[in-house]
């Protein structure tokens, strides 16, 4: 149940971003206002073209809108300089893509450390932290292997692991299961779903119905604008 005075994780208030191609102006975003509240799993779903790559790009602080306000665990991002979006990005989000984005010559706790040494720990922690995320996603006799000596929903683990690590306060999984097969697929699903009841905040991007009816709240997104088909009980 939600507090009925809970400030949402994510605030965002009229959200435009602005294109001109070719002397017309097209709105990729077009006044999207959206409230995600910690412990929150929410899917937006939309086919290609819709504006779901623009909305997923402004939710991880890695655009601008044009217009509009978002605020983030409390702090206004719409207008922040890019060193300070990258430190929001470092610290505040936990990014999960489709195509894993491991290193292919570090291990999968190193991996795993990776975006903690950008935040400046100590090897001692970043491990501590690495390992703890890796057992929790169930491959904590796998830390020492390579990604190549991994399956592919193996692979995805170690992400996951990765963007759980540094315990941001937002998950944000860009169709996360776009690169494996359905059985697989329903494997990361599951543990995202376990990951939200241990009070992870999760927010799914997909083109996938199947994929986005599993979550607690389902957004559609069509030519830059949202509707809720579900909302969770508040």
């Amino acid at each position: 149940m939600r507090a009925l005075n809970a400030e949402p994780l994510i605030a965002m208030t009229d959200i435009y971003k602005t294109y001109t191609l070719a002397g017309e102006t097209l709105n990729a975003l077009d006044g999207i206002s959206l409230d995600v509240y910690q412990g929150d799993f929410m899917a937006i779903v939309g086919p290609s073209g819709s504006g779901k790559s623009t909305l997923m790009n402004v939710l991880g602080c890695l655009d601008t809108p044009s217009q509009g306000q978002y605020r983030l665990d409390g702090a206004e991002v719409a207008r922040l300089s890019d060193n300070k979006l990258a430190n929001i990005r470092n610290t505040k989000i936990g990014f999960i893509f489709q195509s894993f984005h491991l290193l292919p010559r570090l291990s999968a706790i190193d991996n795993v450390e990776l975006p903690l040494v950008y935040r400046g720990m100590s090897a001692k922690e970043r491990h501590a932290l690495a390992k703890e995320a890796l057992q929790k996603v169930g491959l904590g006799d796998r830390m020492r292997h390579m990604p190549n000596q991994l399956s592919g929903g193996q692979q995805q683990r170690v992400a996951i692991a990765r963007a759980l690590a540094g315990r941001p306060p937002l998950l944000l999984a860009d169709e996360p299961t776009g690169a494996l097969d359905s059985k697989t697929s329903q494997d990361v699903i599951e543990l995202l779903k376990a990951l939200n009841e241990e009070g992870n905040t999760i927010v799914l991007i997909t083109h996938d119905p199947k994929v986005a009816d599993q979550a607690k709240r389902v957004v559609r997104i069509q030519d830059g604008r949202l509707s809720e088909e579900r909302s969770a009980a508040s």
